[in-house]
This record gives structure tokens, sequence and C-alpha cells, in this order.
């Protein structure tokens, strides 16, 4: 995957952080009024959550580097399609039904954030945005999805950092104006967001199809070419 798409996956997906994390957003303690003060809050806070992001991006491009050294970086951008499609549609239809599995681990981080809080210095900031980045996120591991396909595991950390930038707006917005998105207004957002999830789905079950070299027309491998990186190619 191209680094760039790293950034508009971010900010177009970022409609999701509005909506679901818009209140840890407003929790950012405001030691000040000034426009400088909280934007530099903001910026710490953030750093660390995008660090967190970089992280795991590195640690899953290691596995992506094994895979596609193995040659099966088709079969894996199939599977981790299917599994981004089937997860949004479980999540649609059959939400009621799955047991949460990450209640303990949200919970324990939620636990250390609320002991953050309440300490008014700039490490704790950036330890409430690092343990931010940890907390359970469907729209963050559609964004490891699309980072393990990237070249190498430091183009993986790169692609979580752009993604993790790419979502800043969106939280600074929520930062600076809480009340400038309504709780109806962002709820109508957070819909959208499986729309995009799922064309990320599909959108890697092509390439990955793509990259089997299956016979697709030239129409559309020329298509992805801007999109993906193929195995033995070079990018001008």
């Amino acid at each position: 995957m191209e680094l760039w798409t790293a950034l508009l996956l971010g900010f177009f997906g970022s409609f999701h952080c509005v909506g679901m994390c818009g209140p840890i957003a407003m929790s950012i303690p405001r030691s000040s009024s000034s426009m400088g003060t909280l934007t530099l809050n903001a910026v710490i806070y953030n750093s660390g959550r995008i660090l967190t992001y970089s992280i795991f991006g590195l640690i899953f491009g290691f596995l992506g580097a094994h895979i596609t050294i193995a040659g099966l970086q088709g079969s894996l951008s199939i599977i981790l399609g299917v599994i981004i499609v089937a997860g949004v549609i479980i999540n649609r239809y059959f939400k009621g039904y799955i047991p949460t599995s990450f209640n303990r681990l949200t919970s324990l981080i939620t636990r250390y954030y609320g002991k953050l809080i309440r300490k008014e210095s700039y490490p704790a900031l950036f330890g409430m945005g690092f343990l931010n980045g940890l907390l359970p996120c469907a729209f963050v591991y559609s964004g490891l999805a699309a980072a393990i396909l990237t070249q190498t595991p430091y183009h993986s950390m790169a692609y979580m950092a752009i993604f993790g930038l790419g979502t800043f707006p969106a939280m600074y917005l929520m930062y600076l104006a809480p009340s400038i998105l309504s709780l109806d207004l962002r709820n109508s957002i957070r819909k959208m967001v499986p729309y995009l999830a799922f064309a990320l789905g599909i959108f890697l079950i092509v390439r990955g199809i793509a990259l089997q070299d299956l016979q697709l027309s030239k129409v559309l491998s020329d298509g992805m070419e801007g999109f993906c990186i193929f195995p033995g190619t070079e990018m001008n």
C-alpha cells in the first residue's frame, strides 16, 4: 500500500473518532483557555496516540514482511479484506450476539487513564494519548490491515504514523470546540464509518486477487497500480 493512502484513510475514518473518541478528547485537562496552550496539549496528547499506532505498525510490519518473503502477500491481502468485510457485516447484524472479549483490557486502560487525568503535566497528557491508542478499535485494525501490506516493517510503522496524523484534525476540533458537533450529528457521522471499512475490505480483496495474477483485465491492474506496490516492480 502506498503511504499517502494512510493519510486519506486516517482523515476520512477520523469521523469514527468524532463519534467514539470524541468524549475521550473532551476529557483532556484544560489548564488554560489560551489557544497556544490548548494546541500544545492536543499535540502532546495525540503524539502519544500516534506513537502507539506506530509501534503496532512496526510489530505487524515484521509479520507482513515474512509473509511477503514467502510470496503470500496476495493471499494475506484477500484474507484481511474478507476479515474486514465479515467484521462489518457481523457488527451490523449480529452485534448483540457476540461477547465483548476486550472488556477487561478496556477496563484496565480506563483505570490508568483516570489516574493520569488527575495529574496536570505534559508526561501525563502523553501517557493518556498512549493509552487511548491501546483501546480496542475496529477502525485502527483496518489501518493495520493496510499497513501490514507495505514494503517493509518501517514502511508499516510510517503508514500507521501517517494514519494517526490523518485522525488529528477531528480530535483537535473536538478538543477545542466540543459543542461544535452535536451528539446526534456525531452519531450520524459514525454510522458512515462502516461503509468506509467495507470499501477498504473490498479493495484489499481485489488487490489480493490482482497480486495472485488471476488474469484480471489490464484496466483493473492499471487502476490498482496507483494504490498498490506489486512485488518485483519498481515505482517511478
